[in-house]
C-alpha cells in the first residue's frame, strides 16, 4: 500500500493523469489504478517501468529515501549531472540560502 500511496503522490506532484503515467510506463491505466490503490502487489519489473514513468529511481518509491523530500531528490538529481564547478556554486548558493533563513 506504501508504493501504491507513493506512486500516486509523487504522480499527482507532476500533474500526471494514470493514463500519462501508464504511457510512459508501457502500462494500462486500469493496471497503474489497482497499483496506486494497493490491489496489486507489482512485480520488479513493473515497479522499475513506474519509476522510469515518474522519472525517479525505484528506491526512491519503495521508501528508501524518505528522510528527504521530494523536491530534495529532485535538487540532487539535477545537482548531480552538471559539471562539478557548477556543483560548487550551487552548493554555495544553498549554504548562503540556508545561513540566511536562520
Amino acid at each position: 500500500m506504501e508504493f501504491g500511496r507513493e506512486v500516486r503522490r509523487r504522480r499527482t506532484a507532476l500533474g500526471l493523469t494514470l493514463e500519462q503515467l501508464a504511457e510512459r510506463a508501457k502500462l494500462t491505466p486500469n493496471y497503474v489504478g489497482s497499483v496506486e490503490a494497493g490491489q496489486r502487489d507489482p512485480s520488479l519489473s513493473t515497479v522499475l517501468a513506474i519509476a522510469a514513468g515518474l522519472k525517479v529511481s525505484a528506491a526512491e518509491l519503495l521508501g528508501t529515501h524518505d528522510e528527504l523530500s521530494a523536491p530534495a531528490l529532485e535538487g540532487a538529481r539535477l545537482l548531480d549531472a552538471v559539471a562539478p564547478d557548477v556543483q560548487e556554486a550551487m552548493l554555495q548558493l544553498l549554504r548562503a540560502v540556508s545561513r540566511r533563513k536562520r
